[in-house]
This record gives structure tokens, sequence and C-alpha cells, in this order.
């Protein structure tokens, strides 16, 4: 094998090889998203969504420009986004919103990614005002910091695994449970991208509340999506037809 060319095809049959070997391991997709691999593996064709921070004007850089009066924060909650400090429930009235309807969300920073983030909730209709508050983080402590937050509507429905009649499903029960609600968010998200022209990508599992018809009955009554921060929303073009919008949303991965 001291031959170059040899060498070389000797190389080539090892790296084939080792590809071959890894390829179930780094191709198989997870049992919950199983459902849904032929939409993963679709290409959205041609140019028809953009990021949030790509549609930033200047108006929109000033929605963090005045402080928030009248916050009292509630209960923490557990998932509040990964472009998040914080998210909590408010006491008393916001607004004419009773505060346990309401979710103010705590952003790390002032900038296109947050003023995205908040210029995607009100075009779905979330958003009910945003400004800065003084916070101090509970688990860190310190002096307390101005920091950007929008206050949004609270969305009914829990985590898929936080419901307790699924938590004790057999496992057929479960996939078909996850099969239903795979059709209901695919829907869900080409809905939202031709009405609301926002596009919700980043659906994974704390981005989705499910309501089910009653605590005993495994069939979801509806489903709603939350955390539209970056890098997993984007907005529609102007100029894309709704319906082409809602066909290419559908190839949108979902969960």
């Amino acid at each position: 094998m001291s031959n170059p060319i040899h060498r070389r095809i000797l190389f080539s049959i090892i790296l084939l090889s080792t590809l071959l070997c890894m390829c179930p391991t780094t191709c198989a997709a997870p049992a919950f998203h199983s459902s849904l691999v032929k939409h993963a593996k679709r290409r959205i064709r041609g140019q028809w969504m953009r990021m949030i921070m790509e549609n930033v004007t200047e108006q929109d850089e000033q929605v963090f420009s005045s402080p928030l009066s009248g916050i009292i924060l509630d209960h923490r909650l557990p998932e509040s986004g990964s472009n998040s400090v914080s998210a909590y429930t408010l006491k008393g009235t916001y607004k004419g919103h009773n505060g346990e309807d309401l979710v103010i969300k705590i952003l790390p920073h002032n900038s296109t990614y947050t003023w995205g983030e908040a210029k995607a909730l009100k075009a779905v209709g979330d958003l009910v005002d945003s400004g800065t508050i003084s916070y101090t983080n509970p688990a860190r402590g310190g002096s307390p910091k101005y920091l950007p937050a929008v206050i949004m509507k609270k969305k009914s429905g829990q985590i898929l695994e936080h419901l307790p009649c699924y938590q004790g499903a057999k496992p057929a029960v479960k996939k078909k449970l996850r099969t239903s609600i795979v059709t209901l968010l695919c829907a869900k998200v080409a809905e939202v991208a031709a009405t609301k022209r926002v596009v919700h990508r980043e659906n994974h599992k704390r981005n989705i509340l499910i309501s089910l018809k009653d605590d005993k009955s495994l069939t979801v009554s509806s489903i709603e999506l939350v955390d539209y921060g970056w890098p997993g929303t984007f907005f529609v073009y102007e100029n894309v037809d709704a319906t082409d919008v809602k066909s290419q949303a559908v190839s949108v991965p979902c969960i």
C-alpha cells in the first residue's frame, strides 16, 4: 500500500464505511418528531420570509423607550423562553386586563432582536404593552437593573408533558395524541403565517400549549403558540400571496 493511489482508495473506503455506520444515528428523528419527518425534509422554496430583526424600523426601536409603571410581579413562570431573563404573571389589573391573564417577559437587552420580538407580538395581537422595568434577578441578587420587557396576553393550555392524563397514558395513546398535535400545530403555524404574516418556526414542546376537551380526555380542543422571539420567528414579505404563505408554512418543521 505504499502506492499513493492505493492509499487514497483505502482512505475513501474507510471514510464511506464510517459515514454509513453513522447515518442511522445522525439521521434518525426523535420519536416525538416522527410524524413531521416529511415536513422537516422539505425545503422552503424561494424568498418569502425574513428574520424579525431585518424588519425593524426606527419607530420599532422606540418600543422600550418608556418605563413601565404600576407593575406588580406575581408568580414566576418556569418556562420563559430562550431569549429572556424571566417571566411572571401580574397581580391586580393592568390597562383593563386581569393580571392573571397577562405575562410580563423580561428581556436581556435592548437590541434589534428584542425590538423584533415586540413587533412580532404586536403583529399577532398578543402585545399589551412594552417598556423598561427595574428588576433584580432573585437567582443572582445584586443591584436592580433597568431591563426591557414586554407585557403580553397569557395563552391557555399547558405543555404536553405537564398534563397529568398524558403522564399516565399508555405509549400507544401518547403516540396517537402527539400525532394529532402535530397536525393541529402545522395548521396553526400556517394560519398565523397567512393571516398575521408572522412565521413561528421554533416549534419545540415548550413553545406549544395544549388544551384538552376535559381532564380525562386525550382529545385536543386547541393549541396555542408562544415565544415569538429570536431566532425562531420570521416576517412574511408583503408581496407574497396569503395562499402561498399558508402552503409554504406547512413545510416549516413543527416540534
